[in-house]
C-alpha cells in the first residue's frame, strides 16, 4: 500500500519546555538508528549467507562491530527505554503494553539537549511514541498516523531526517530513528520485492493467521506439525526481503549524510531493540522466550572520525549504550538527582583497543500470558529460568552451553545441576541488584488496542 508520505508522517510533536537556553555552535552530529526486530545472524557481517546488508559496507568500514550484543528484553518497549536511558527494565519498569516512560528517567536526548545538542526523533512504532513518553528531551518527535500493519517504509523517515536536516544545517544534532520494516508482516515497497534479493519471496507464511496465531495465541504446540519446511522458507524470505530494504535505507541516509558534510565527525551508531524468532525454537515472533534470536541484536559504533573498522567479541549490553556516548562526547553522566543510576557502562575503553572486564548479564520479560522469565549470560553459560510461558511450560530451567552450542537446541540442565544453581545465584544477584524500579503509568486503555494486537502485543 503507497501512501503519501504526508498522510503518513502526521505526528509531528514539537517539545519547548526544558530547552536550552542556546544550542551549541559545534560539536559532533550523534546519530542512533535502531532497526525495529532486526536479529543479529540476519545480517550478512554476522555470518547470513543472504545478500541482506550489502549496503552497509560503507558504513561498516568505519566502525566497531560488537560481535555480542544484547537487547535486555526481547521486544520494544522495555529494550527501546534502555537504549535511550542506560537502566534495565527491572529497575526502569517498562516492562508492559501501554507503560509510559516515568519523567524520573533522565533519557540521552535530555541529557544531550541540556548539553547544547539539537534533538529530533523519527518513530514507525506506535509503542514508541509521545503518548508513551518517549518524546521526553526531543525538539521534535515524528510518528505516523495510519494502520499500523500500513507503516510506512524506511525511504519516507529517511525523507524526513533529510528535511529536518535541511531546516538545521549546523550546530550538533542528536537523531534517533526507529523505522519498522524488519517487523512484521515485513513490509518493503511492492516495486521492490522482486529485486532486492534477485527473486521474490515464495507464498505460503501470513503474519499472525494459520498457524502462527494458534501456536502464539492459543498455545497449541501441536500446530507447529502444520509449519512445514515451505512454510518457513517463505518466512525466512520475507524477513530476509525487509532486512534487505531496511539496510538498503540506511546506507542511503549515510551516503546522504556524507553529502552533507555531517557523517565522518558524527558519532553514529547502528543496532536493533530485539530479534525475531523464525521458528528456531518452535514459534515466531518475539516476546515469547529468552532465546538467542530474539536477544542477540546487531550493534556498530562509529566515533568521531573514526576511519578504520574494527571487532570487539566481549558480551555487551544495549544498557552500555548512553553512557558510552556520554563519556565519548564528554558530556557528565550524572542526571537529575531523582533519577535511577545508569545500568550500563561505557564501552569507550573497547572502542579504543583496550579492555573491561567481563560482567554477566541480565535478560527479563515479564507479560502475562504470553511469557514471564528471566535469564543470564555468564561467559559460554546461559541459564533460563521460565515461570510460565505460551506454551504451558511452568518453573522449567534451561540451561546452554554457547561455546558449543550457539543455536541453543540442547539443554543441559539435568547434566549440570551444579552449575545451575551457581548460574541461579547469579541470576538472582543481578536481580536483586535492580530491584525497587519504577512503577509507570499506563496508558493501554487510551491506545488502539486494535492496532496492537495486530503487531501480536496483545493477546
Amino acid at each position: 500500500m503507497v501512501v503519501p508520505l504526508l498522510t503518513l508522517l502526521v505526528g509531528c510533536a514539537l517539545v519547548g519546555p526544558g530547552a536550552p537556553a542556546a544550542y551549541r555552535a559545534e560539536g559532533p552530529d550523534v546519530v542512533f538508528v535502531v532497526l525495529d526486530t532486526l536479529r543479529a545472524d540476519a545480517l550478512m557481517q554476522y555470518g547470513h549467507a543472504a545478500l541482506t546488508s550489502p549496503n552497509l559496507s560503507g558504513f561498516v568500514r568505519d566502525a566497531t562491530r560488537f560481535d555480542a550484543a544484547y537487547a535486555p528484553a526481547p521486544w520494544t518497549v522495555p529494550s527501546t527505554t534502555t537504549i535511550l536511558t542506560g537502566v534495565h527494565p527491572l529497575r526502569h519498569g517498562m516492562r508492559h503494553p501501554g507503560d509510559v516512560v516515568p519523567a524520573a528517567l533522565d533519557t540521552l536526548a535530555e541529557r544531550l539537549r541540556g548539553a547544547g545538542w539539537r534533538t529530533a526523533a523519527f518513530s514507525h512504532n506506535v509503542s514508541v511514541a509521545p503518548k508513551n513518553g518517549f518524546d521526553q528531551g526531543f525538539d521534535q518527535f515524528t510518528t505516523f498516523g495510519g494502520g499500523i500493519l500500513d507503516y510506512p517504509h524506511a525511504g519516507a523517515m529517511t525523507a524526513e531526517v533529510l528535511g529536518w536536516l535541511d531546516q538545521h544545517p549546523t550546530g550538533p544534532a542528536f537523531l534517533y530513528l526507529q523505522p519498522m520494516n524488519c517487523h512484521g508482516p515485513y513490509h518493503v515497497p511492492m516495486d521492490a520485492r522482486d529485486t532486492l534479493l534477485g527473486r521474490p519471496p515464495r507464498s505460503g507464511f501470513r503474519y499472525y493467521q494459520g498457524a502462527m496465531r494458534d501456536i502464539l495465541k492459543r498455545g497449541d504446540v501441536a500446530s507447529r506439525s502444520r509449519v512445514g519446511p515451505l512454510v518457513t522458507l517463505s518466512l525466512q524470505e520475507q524477513y530476509d526481503t525487509s532486512v534487505r530494504y531496511a539496510t538498503d535505507e540506511v546506507g542511503r541516509l549515510m551516503d546522504q549524510l556524507k553529502a552533507k558534510g555531517r557523517y565522518d565527525d558524527a558519532l553514529i551508531v547502528l543496532t536493533a531493540d530485539h530479534g525475531e524468532e523464525l521458528f528456531d525454537h518452535g514459534g515466531f515472533s518475539h516476546g515469547y522466550s529468552l532465546h538467542r534470536e530474539v536477544l542477540h541484536v546487531p550493534l556498530w559504533v562509529k566515533l568521531p572520525g573514526q576511519k578504520a573498522a574494527a571487532v570487539v567479541r566481549q558480551p555487551v549490553s544495549l544498557a552500555d549504550l548512553v553512557p558510552t556516548v556520554l563519556d565519548a562526547l564528554g558530556v557528565p553522566a550524572t542526571g537529575a538527582p531523582a533519577a535511577p543510576q545508569m545500568d550500563g557502562r561505557s564501552l569507550t575503553p573497547l572502542l579504543r583497543g583496550g579492555a573491561l572486564p567481563a560482567l554477566p548479564l541480565l535478560f527479563d520479560i515479564d507479560w502475562r500470558g504470553r511469557a514471564v522469565a528471566q535469564a543470564v549470560l555468564d561467559g559460554p553459560w546461559k541459564l533460563i529460568a521460565i515461570e510460565q510461558n505460551y506454551e504451558g511450560l511452568r518453573d522449567v530451567t534451561r540451561l546452554y552451553n554457547l561455546d558449543a552450542d550457539p543455536l541453543e537446541m540442547t539443554d543441559l540442565s539435568a547434566a549440570e545441576p551444579a552449575r545451575v544453581t551457581t548460574l541461579r545465584t547469579t541470576l538472582d544477584g543481578l536481580a536483586a541488584s535492580y530491584a525497587g524500579g519504577a512503577t509507570p503509568e499506563n496508558v493501554l486503555a487510551d491506545m488502539n488496542t486494535a492496532q496492537l494486537e495486530a503487531l501480536g502485543y496483545l493477546e
